[in-house]
This record gives structure tokens, C-alpha cells and sequence, in this order.
């Protein structure tokens, strides 16, 4: 289970967002390459990192960052969300090493794009999967979809998609928990390697996840609760090392 640290972008700085709100920003540092180094410092091997203009406006706005941290750390595993909306937005992120992106609002607003991604790198593809209200969320979390969470898996597995982000909009940022019965829900009618997101608030988080299904658990990344101080980076890594 890799440990993603997160780096959320906004406006070039680095930010963390309550429940996804855009309105409710609190600003942690002005360079992400910086947070970058602290998490990397700390012995991380992988990066989380969300462009979260992008996400709201469908572009890869933060893109220059993204690329410098990627040319600085080329040896950590990275991977992308925010704005990538199509084919190419895909390839501009995999030719510069990125090793995932990440698709949300694209594919929930129009599954048939699945079809359209070259198998030969659909495999670096993940897909968001963002409940807010019981519904999935799109454009930035801020709408949602008519899908029903088990009806969208059927068409990622059909399409052979290899990794989903789950994410509670209601817990991200809120240092309250995660909520582990719509993981266990998922994890008993998916196939698909599932990185748990949303809520994760102290180390006993991580424990708990290892113990649902390590197997189907392939990450979970941290924000908040590491700007905050909840949760000790190394803590974290050395218990997936134990795993």
C-alpha cells in the first residue's frame, strides 16, 4: 500500500481545501516544490499532486510546478489530477514522466472516453471517484453525477481501468475519520485496486485500512492530518514497510 503524501495546488501555492470547498482555503505554503522536498525528505518514494484550478476549470493550469517537481524528483512516484480532461492533457503529463494521472470529471460526465484512451496508456490511468452526498462529484467537486457508485465501477471494469481514487468529499479536510463502511462497500463488489482518500486523521487510519484488504488497497494519501501534525510521514512509511 503506497503512502501518498498530498500536494494540492492553487493559484501556484500550496493549499488544503475543507470538504472540497473552494471557499474555504487555508493557504500552507507559497512553493509546492518545497512541500515537495519536505515529504521526500522524510523518506516519501511517492507524491500525490492535485492542480486544483485545473480541476475546477478543466485546464492544466498548474502544470509548470508540476513539471518542475517532476524534473527535480525523478526518481519518486507521482501522480496527477486536476483539469485532465483529455487525450492530450494525458500525454502531456505522461511525456514528462508523470508514472499516473488521474480522470474524474471526464469520465463520470462522459464514460465513453474510456474507449477513446490508447490501451497503451490506459494502464497509467486512474480514475477519481468522488462521492459527495451519496452521488459522484464532478468539475472540481462541485456537481454531480446521476451515477450510482456501483453501476460506474461495472463500466471501469469493463474497460479494464487498473486503479480508482475514493474519495468522501464530506470527510477531506475535516480531520474527522474516514469513512470505512463505503470503502468496505466498494471493496465487496469491485475488482479494481482502490486508493483510499478523505478523512485520514491519525495513524490508527492507516492500521485500519491494512486491515480491510491489503490486497485491494493499493494507497492512501494523506493531506490535512500531515500539515497539521496529526500524522509523522516516517511513522506512516515505516508501517507500509512493515506490510
Amino acid at each position: 500500500m503506497k503512502i501518498l503524501p498530498a500536494i494540492d495546488i492553487k493559484e501556484g501555492k500550496c493549499v488544503r481545501l475543507t470538504k472540497g470547498d473552494y471557499s474555504q482555503v487555508t493557504h500552507y505554503f507559497d512553493n509546492p516544490l518545497d512541500v515537495a522536498k519536505k515529504w521526500i525528505d522524510q523518506g516519501s518514494m511517492n507524491l500525490h499532486i492535485v492542480d486544483l484550478d485545473g480541476a475546477k476549470s478543466g485546464e492544466t493550469i498548474n502544470y509548470n510546478i508540476i513539471a518542475e517537481i517532476r524534473n527535480s524528483y525523478p526518481d519518486i512516484y507521482i501522480q496527477i489530477g486536476g483539469g485532465i480532461r483529455d487525450i492530450e492533457s494525458i500525454n502531456k503529463y505522461i511525456n514528462i514522466g508523470v508514472n499516473k494521472v488521474i480522470v474524474g470529471t471526464r469520465v463520470v460526465s462522459d464514460p465513453s472516453f474510456l474507449k477513446r484512451i490508447p490501451s497503451d496508456i490506459k494502464e497509467k490511468v486512474i480514475i477519481d471517484l468522488a462521492v459527495k452526498d451519496g452521488k459522484l462529484a464532478v468539475h472540481g467537486w462541485n456537481n454531480s453525477s446521476d451515477f450510482t457508485l456501483q453501476d460506474f465501477i461495472k463500466i471501469l471494469e469493463s474497460n479494464n481501468i487498473q486503479e480508482i481514487v475514493f474519495t468522501d468529499v464530506s470527510k477531506d479536510g475535516m480531520l474527522e475519520g474516514m469513512n470505512f463502511p463505503e470503502i468496505s462497500n466498494i471493496l465487496s463488489f469491485s475488482s479494481i485496486p482502490l486508493i483510499a482518500s478523505g478523512g485520514v486523521t491519525s495513524i490508527d487510519d492507516i492500521k485500519y485500512l491494512y486491515g480491510m484488504n491489503e490486497i485491494k488497497i493499493s494507497g492512501v494519501i494523506i493531506g490535512k492530518a500531515l500539515y497539521e501534525n496529526k500524522i509523522n510521514l516516517k511513522d506512516a512509511i515505516k508501517l507500509s514497510n512493515k506490510n
